[in-house]
């Protein structure tokens, strides 16, 4: 199976990077292959330039950048983004990432009544990392992620099924419980 793995934290010592490790090791002791892209490395732009917006409903993409990832997603079974949730939803260039790259013509069908157009791609995985406990993110504030995204963008553009998994208290929790949290991604992935 091909994944697609999309991070996006700017510390690479963060525990969403032994995350994607975790993820990776999980992935490799079964020999699939993973394409990853690193969207602070990668140096990606998130916001929208005018010409950019202004050709956004044609589907239209002016960034090599988008067109790259949109080609790499095309040739994917499987997506998985990794990312830290601020302020109840992803980071910039995570948020401008599907903002650019889930383009109509590409990701869903333009009209009143848009269709999806990535059921190609067999499901995904959301993994995230919060400071306050994962309870309390999802009922303090009404599960927003998983509307957001999950649902909101994910499932709209067809990639069923979508699993989140969050690790909250990340900031705070003992390095024993960080060590049962990778070992949690490890054996999630070495599932698939």
């Amino acid at each position: 199976m091909d994944f697609f793995i999309v991070i996006d934290h700017p510390w690479e010592k963060s525990f969403n990077y032994a995350v994607l490790e975790a993820f990776r090791d999980g992935l490799d002791s079964i020999n699939h292959t993973v394409d990853i892209i690193d969207l602070n490395r990668d140096e990606f732009n998130p916001v929208f330039s005018e010409d950019e917006l202004a050709r956004y409903g044609e589907g239209v993409v002016l960034d090599p950048k988008v067109e790259d990832y949109q080609a790499r997603i095309v040739n994917t079974d499987y997506l998985v983004l990794i990312f830290p949730i601020w302020w109840n939803v992803m980071p910039a260039r995570m948020k401008g990432w599907l903002d650019k790259v889930f383009t109509p013509g590409f990701a869903f069908t333009t009209g009143q009544v848009p269709e999806p157009m990535l059921g190609h791609i067999q499901g995904a995985t959301v993994l995230t990392t919060t400071g306050v406990p994962d309870k309390q993110h999802r009922e303090d504030y009404h599960n927003a992620l998983h509307w957001v995204l999950c649902k909101g963008v994910l499932a709209f553009c067809g990639i069923k099924p979508v699993t989140w998994l969050n690790f909250g208290e990340t900031g705070f929790a003992p390095r024993a419980e960080h060590a049962a949290w990778l070992e949690e991604v490890r054996v999630y992935a070495s599932r698939f």
